[in-house]
C-alpha cells in the first residue's frame, strides 16, 4: 500500500450553525452576568440597610442614656430618629442609582429577563419601605398630621383606627390635636404597623401599608410597560 493511501481519511461535513451557537452562548453569558450583578447589588443594599439600622438605634440609646431621664429622653429619641432618617436615606440611595440606571439594564438583557428584574426591583422597593414606616413610628405621626389637616372638622365623632404598636405614638404626640379636632383613636388588630384609617359619618380615609403597597406596585408596574414601550420603540 502506497504512502497516500495510508494517510487518506474521509472527508466530513462541518457541524451546520456552529457559529450561530457560539453567539447564543456569548450572549446567554451577557445576560447571566447581567442578572448575578443585579442580584449582588441588591445583597449589598440590604447588608447596608441592616448595619445603618444597628448602628444608628445604638448611638441613639447611647445618647439617651447619658442625658437625663425626662428631658434626655425626649432629645435622645428625637435624635435617634433623625439620624435613623438620615442614614435610611444614605443606605437607599443605591437603590435610586439602581432604579436611574435601570433603562441601561432594560437595554443589555433580552425582554423576559428584564421583565424578572423589574419585578424584583419593585417587590424590594415595597419590602424596603415597609420595613422602614415599622421601624420608624414617625411615619404615623406625619401621615396622621396630613389627614388632620385635610379633614380636620369631619362629622360624626370621625375615628382613628391604628396598629395597636402605634397608638401610643400618636397618643402621645398628637393626642391633644386629635382630641381638639373630636376624634378618636382605637387599636386594629388588622392594621399593620406604619398604617392607619380614618372613618366617620362623612367617609373613609384608608392609609394602610397594604393599600399604599398596591398604589405602589400599579404605579411601577405601568412605568415598567412605559419603559418597555420606549425600547421597543427605540429598537
Amino acid at each position: 500500500m502506497s504512502d497516500a493511501q495510508a494517510t487518506w481519511q474521509p472527508w466530513s461535513m462541518e457541524p451546520l450553525g456552529s457559529n450561530e451557537s457560539a453567539a447564543v452562548q456569548a450572549g446567554a453569558a451577557r445576560r447571566e452576568l447581567a442578572r448575578k450583578r443585579a442580584f449582588e447589588q441588591r445583597l449589598e443594599l440590604q447588608r447596608l440597610r441592616e448595619q445603618t439600622r444597628a448602628e444608628a438605634l445604638q448611638q441613639g440609646h447611647a445618647e439617651g442614656k447619658e442625658q437625663g431621664y425626662a428631658q434626655g429622653l425626649a432629645e435622645g429619641r428625637e435624635t435617634a430618629a433623625e439620624e435613623l432618617r438620615q442614614q435610611l436615606q444614605q443606605t437607599l440611595a443605591p437603590l435610586r442609582a439602581l432604579c436611574q440606571s435601570f433603562d441601561a439594564a432594560l437595554r443589555e438583557v433580552d425582554g423576559l429577563v428584564a421583565g424578572q428584574l423589574g419585578r424584583v426591583a419593585i417587590d424590594l422597593a415595597a419590602r424596603l419601605a415597609g420595613q422602614v414606616m415599622a421601624v420608624q413610628p414617625e411615619q404615623v405621626e406625619a401621615l396622621v398630621r396630613q389627614m388632620l389637616a385635610c379633614e380636620p372638622a369631619l362629622a360624626g365623632k370621625p375615628a382613628l383606627h391604628l396598629s395597636a404598636d402605634d397608638l401610643p405614638w400618636v397618643q402621645g404626640c398628637l393626642g391633644d390635636e386629635l382630641a381638639a379636632a373630636g376624634w378618636s383613636l382605637q387599636a386594629d388588630p388588622q392594621i399593620l404597623p406604619g398604617g392607619c384609617r380614618l372613618l366617620s359619618a362623612a367617609g373613609e380615609l384608608d392609609a394602610t401599608r397594604q393599600v399604599r403597597q398596591d398604589l405602589f406596585e400599579r404605579n411601577g408596574q405601568w412605568l415598567l410597560e412605559v419603559a418597555a414601550a420606549a425600547g421597543e420603540g427605540s429598537a
